[in-house]
């Protein structure tokens, strides 16, 4: 007599698996650029006298009005912090095209609301700025000058992002 745990499947099991891992949709491109050396310095100039400064301020003996100077200091960490992790990146999947800038959260917007891609050189000048912008009805998420992929949904909206690699970035998406 045979039991039913010793009686071979011949692979039957494994037809109604999935053989690779279920995910929504696997990157078929990622990108991203990284804020320039001058914002980082900058950010890690910020980062240090807030630290020295929230620390010095903490460290003061007794309830003086130099706690007010704790504000400035917590300012300064939170926008030392920022800049020196700042990044744009761009990840192309099957399914969407996700628009990060670092530490913002992401967006996502559908491929097949995808209407328009083109290669476009910016700089701060064409968007107000770096970081995230809004100038002449485009999005932009730009940090360092240069060739960077336009996209436009069929809604109409354009957002420009700015990565190492654009040209990649552009055939991942044209396709």
């Amino acid at each position: 007599m045979t039991d039913t745990l010793s009686v071979p499947t011949l692979g039957l099991t494994t037809a109604t698996r999935p053989r690779t891992a279920t995910r929504a949709s696997r990157p078929v491109h990622g990108d991203h650029d990284v804020a320039p050396a001058w914002m980082r310095a900058t950010g890690a100039v910020l980062l240090l006298g807030g630290l020295a400064l929230s620390s010095a301020v903490l460290a003061w003996p007794g309830d003086a009005p130099e706690a007010a100077l704790l504000v400035p200091g917590v300012v300064a960490v939170v926008t030392g912090f920022l800049l020196v992790l700042a990044r744009t990146g761009v990840t192309v999947t099957d399914d969407h095209v996700v628009l990060r800038l670092r530490p913002l959260p992401a967006r996502r917007i559908d491929r097949s609301r995808i209407v328009d891609v083109r290669l476009v050189e910016a700089d701060a000048s064409t968007f107000g700025g770096i970081g995230l912008r809004r100038a002449h009805g485009v999005r932009a998420l730009l940090l360092t000058p240069g060739l960077g992929v336009e996209i436009t949904d069929d809604r109409g909206r354009v957002t420009f992002v700015r990565t190492a690699r654009p040209e990649a970035t552009y055939r991942a998406l044209a396709a």
